[in-house]
């Protein structure tokens, strides 16, 4: 099944729309494949890219993030946790509010906290409620809990999910 993401921002502005295809709902989640070369319409900047690397993604339902684990050429590259509000699902389309900070990981760097310059300016910008700011940083600090304490989906649990990606990805670089 196709699903249609809705990423948005603060007072139901249009930010990012993307399809992906559902693999598996769990537990207040939602699993999903990114096929590599799939657009992806940045309602901000005007423009629609192309993707250029395969992904597992989860939405959560009922806690405030999404994860991409973004693979190519065989192997996870980055993964990148957005922190939101809750994800909302309506049949084929989920949609979430997104909160600007954002915790990313590469072998570069590691686990680092991105975007926080932008979360400021928006908070202000788009006058985010205190209770809303407030949940915003709960999230991430939750979020890099889960990190610490390898809770879904950073307990090794997708594993296999993202071992089939790769191979396919790695496939296709041979091919």
């Amino acid at each position: 099944m196709n699903l249609f993401l809705h990423s948005m921002k603060y007072g139901n502005i249009a930010h990012y729309d993307w399809e992906m295809t559902l693999l598996e709902e769990r537990e207040g989640f939602l699993i999903a494949e990114g096929k590599a070369g799939r657009s992806l319409k940045h309602h901000t900047k005007g423009q629609t890219f192309i993707i250029p690397h395969a992904s597992l993604e989860v939405y959560a339902l009922q806690e405030g993030f999404t994860v991409s684990f973004d693979i190519l050429d065989g192997e996870v590259i980055s993964v990148y946790c957005n922190v939101s509000e809750p994800c909302v699902r309506d049949g084929a389309d989920v949609s979430f509010i997104d909160l600007d900070l954002d915790l990313l990981w590469n072998k570069e760097l590691g686990w680092h906290v991105v975007d926080e310059e932008e979360f400021e300016e928006n908070r202000i910008r788009l006058n985010y409620p205190n209770d809303l700011a407030a949940y915003a940083r709960q999230a991430l600090s939750d979020l890099q809990e889960r990190i610490r304490q390898n809770v879904f989906p950073f307990d090794g649990s997708l594993a296999d999910e993202i071992a089939r990606i790769a191979a396919s990805t790695s496939k296709q670089k041979h091919s």
